[in-house]
């Protein structure tokens, strides 16, 4: 089994991780084709190559070569498919209907869902259904190149693009979702365990009889635009657990050994990723542009709940709504151990990071670090101002660090507010307003070694606050890697020692192990900038 090329490698304090992809090479244009009525092609797994053509098969035919391939959905939905078999699908072609196919793989011989001949993906319109393509208590799947989509007359109802379901299962192992193009699922913002869901691609388990969970989930290199609710998510409601969530049902089981990345998700109509009841997941390298689009309610670019250690990093949000507003990043209710980490926000409406606990959860533990804001904004909610940097919705999040970031909004009013009790640690941080002043206000929370470039009144607590008229960058505003220092800049070798820093900047540069810069740049100073 060959490791993914995508897998980038991991900062120090990150999970060490690969997605373990499974590329097995079909070799369509190798594999002989069978006369009609003959035994399927075996593979070199030990399974069968099924073929299916909604353009020109027929449901009467052997389905075991191109030429004798199956006619619609519901002839492949009939079949209890085997370990190691592959359900290939013609490129150039579109299905309507549902693909909910039986069967389980084992470990080492998954069933397979992927393309053959040429041209573009084939397409699959679920026409209004509930969910499009369902794998629904099965296991050891990868589905692969398709096309997927459900438009119909917006109608309030949730529906779902590629749905995988465990209910009452036990454990659910190894299941790849790969270069999928998921767009337009007519659906409502409509989300939660407990609830029906609208999704592009949704991992979900529930039941009230046997904890489910799944292992091995991969989710990578696919498109999904033009979704309600979430875009990519996982969800479950074996979530009770306390201190945590109290609001939960059932009691807890987490999802392990989940990668969620290189994604790139558009017209999000609420989140972006939102991933849920997991242990030590990896969400890299995702693109999120424009989400919140159509929402009711307040959504996120990429954000966890009710999951221990969640890392989310190299990640590019944009695109956040302002109403109600959309946040890039979310510290929220039931997490432990949060990390965010050389994430890119930019142009979001919503602003760049909120922190919000309300009463039946509680975080507790979060940092966030090396991370580039630009052009983030605030927004307005009623009477309440949401600040770039938002902390509150009521309780308290204890060991929040917030350290080596950059927050450049020379447009916000509101740069950061705490309407909560949450004393967050602000080290190293460079902020930088709008001219005349950008509101800063924070009762609460403790400061050091920060930069305040055109801030109302900086934290009188910060004693070794820098407050100047330029942080010296190489090119604010013109993407991250403007954020770099030039020489004469206020934050070279002014930051304070932080222990467990990562190892390295935004840029890949070592931290020193003394006098670090302020900011995300941990290089010499760049000359003649």
């Amino acid at each position: 089994m060959a490791e993914s090329s995508r897998s980038a490698a991991q900062p120090a304090a990150a999970p060490v991780r690969r997605p373990a992809l499974g590329r097995f090479a079909l070799a369509l244009g190798l594999t002989m084709l069978v006369a009609f009525g003959a035994p399927a092609v075996a593979c070199a797994d030990g399974g069968h190559q099924y073929y299916l053509d909604c353009s020109a098969g027929h449901d009467t035919a052997a389905g075991t070569s191109p030429s004798t391939a199956w006619g619609t959905l519901a002839k492949a939905d009939s079949v209890v498919f085997q370990p190691g078999d592959q359900l290939l699908i013609k490129r150039g072609t579109r299905c309507t209907g549902v693909l909910s196919p039986q069967g389980s793989g084992t470990a080492g011989s998954p069933i397979r869902i992927d393309a053959y001949g040429s041209g573009a993906k084939p397409g699959i319109d679920g026409a209004g259904a509930p969910a499009t393509v369902v794998l629904k208590n099965v296991q050891q799947w990868e589905v692969r190149n398709l096309d997927v989509t459900d438009t119909t007359t917006p109608d309030g109802t949730p529906r779902i693009g590629v749905y995988v379901l465990l209910s009452d299962y036990g454990t659910g192992h190894h299941y790849v979702l790969d270069n999928l193009s998921v767009h337009d699922i007519t659906g409502a913002d409509a989300t939660g365990p407990t609830n029906d869901d609208s999704a592009g691609i949704l991992v979900k388990a529930t039941g009230n009889t046997t904890a489910t969970t799944f292992d091995d989930v991969n989710i990578s290199g696919d498109t999904v635009s033009g979704t309600d609710g979430y875009g990519i998510a996982t969800s479950s409601t074996w979530s009770y657990r306390t201190p945590y969530f109290t609001d939960g049902t059932n009691h807890y089981v987490p999802f392990t050994h989940v990668y969620i990345g290189w994604n790139t998700l558009t017209n999000s109509g609420g989140d972006g990723i939102a991933v849920q009841n997991l242990a030590s997941p990896l969400i890299e390298h995702n693109t999120v542009s424009g989400f919140g689009l159509r929402a009711t309610a307040f959504h996120a670019g990429v954000w966890a709940w009710n999951s221990d250690s969640p890392v989310m990093q190299y990640n590019n949000v944009s695109g956040g709504a302002a109403s109600p507003p959309a946040m890039a990043f979310d510290i929220d209710g039931a997490d432990t151990n949060v990390l965010y980490q050389y994430n890119y926000s930019h142009d979001n409406y919503g602003g760049f990071l909120a922190m919000c606990d309300v009463p039946g959860e509680q975080t507790i533990g979060a940092t966030v670090r090396y991370n580039v804001s630009e052009n983030d904004h605030d927004a307005s909610v009623g009477s309440t101002t949401v600040a770039v940097i938002s902390n509150g919705c009521g309780l308290t999040e204890p060991g929040i660090s917030v350290y080596n970031n950059v927050v450049y909004a020379p447009t916000a009013g509101a740069l950061l507010g705490n309407f909560g009790q949450t004393n967050v640690n602000y080290s190293n941080n460079i902020f930088v307003g709008k001219p005349g002043g950008s509101s800063f206000s924070d009762p609460v929370s403790t400061f050091s070694n920060n930069v305040y470039v055109n801030v109302g009144a900086a934290p009188s607590d910060d004693h070794h606050a820098v407050t100047t008229a330029t942080p010296g960058f190489v090119g604010a505003g013109s993407g991250p890697n403007g954020y770099q220092l030039a020489c004469g800049s206020p934050a070279l070798k002014a930051g304070a020692v932080i222990a467990g820093n990562g190892g390295k900047d935004y840029y890949g540069n070592p931290i020193p192990g003394t006098s670090p810069n302020i900011g995300v740049y941990q290089g010499a100073c760049k000359s003649g900038s």
